[in-house]
């Protein structure tokens, strides 16, 4: 190899690790605080604007994370599958006000409805602030910000690959799943057939994590994980900009005197 490419191959690693765009590249913890503040403020005001007004800010901030579509439509199944019960439930459960339908010994009432508007409104704000963040964030970055303020690197190796293991076992499931089917297996059709289908997939990719989670551990020892002192990366977080310290300042302002105001009745 050259001194050029040489040269080329240090830089890169010396860079700040960036994904191409200026939203998914702020640190993670201050990404984490903005989205946090803005779900507070939309959990203390009252009433259902502004909890659906913060799960739209939520999806404009998908889009220009890059993230738009698939954030969307894993925020719509949301809503479809956890949303609607919720108001639905607190619709028929809460009483009050002036009768709309009545339904025997329930009936939904304007004051169910604007009580399951609200319940729902702000569960599916808390849900799309955490879908958010995790759809923004790797996670391999958000320890890294979380070893910088001291976090022990064993807590977060724990919390990454936790979070690793549970993606390699979808993916080795769907695998296996592939793979008896290739053999002439029915793994489709009616819920018993996908269920008898599933339990013989459970003992291979029960096997698989133990070998994986070997291999980690052999990799961490040639790594020389434990190592005392101070642990080096590859990943290097780039600065965090004036800017971001700004968003964060004002967002945390604003959900400190929400939740003031919400106390004090204000609103």
């Amino acid at each position: 190899m050259t001194s050029t490419a040489l040269d080329a191959a240090a830089a890169r690693y010396l860079a700040d690790a960036t994904l191409g765009n200026p939203i998914r590249d702020m640190n993670p913890l201050i990404l984490l605080g903005c989205i946090a503040a803005t779900a507070a403020i939309g959990v203390a005001a009252p009433g259902w604007i502004i909890p659906l007004a913060a799960g739209a800010v939520f999806v404009l901030v998908g889009f220009l994370g890059g993230k738009g579509r698939s954030y969307l439509m894993t925020f719509l199944k949301l809503w479809a599958g956890v949303g609607l019960i919720l108001f639905v439930l607190r619709a028929l459960l809460t009483r009050g006000g002036r009768v709309l339908v009545p339904l025997g010994p329930i009936s939904v009432t304007t004051a169910g409805i604007d009580a399951g508007l609200r319940f729902a409104t702000v569960v599916m704000a808390i849900c799309a602030a955490a879908t958010l963040f995790f759809a923004l964030v790797p996670m391999r970055h958000l320890m890294l910000a979380l070893e910088h303020i001291g976090v022990s690197p064993r807590v977060s190796y724990v919390l990454l690959a936790s979070f690793q293991s549970i993606a390699d076992l979808g993916a080795t499931a769907r695998v296996v799943l592939d793979a008896q089917k290739a053999r002439g297996i029915e793994t489709e059709g009616s819920p018993l057939v996908r269920v008898r289908a599933f339990f013989p997939v459970l003992a291979p990719v029960f096997l698989s994590a133990m070998s994986a989670t070997e291999e980690r551990a052999i990799a961490l020892d040639a790594r020389a994980f434990n190592r005392e002192g101070a642990h080096t990366s590859l990943v290097r977080l780039r600065r965090t900009r004036p800017w971001e310290w700004g968003a964060l300042t004002l967002l945390v302002l604003a959900a400190v005197a929400a939740v003031i105001g919400g106390v004090l009745g204000w609103f």
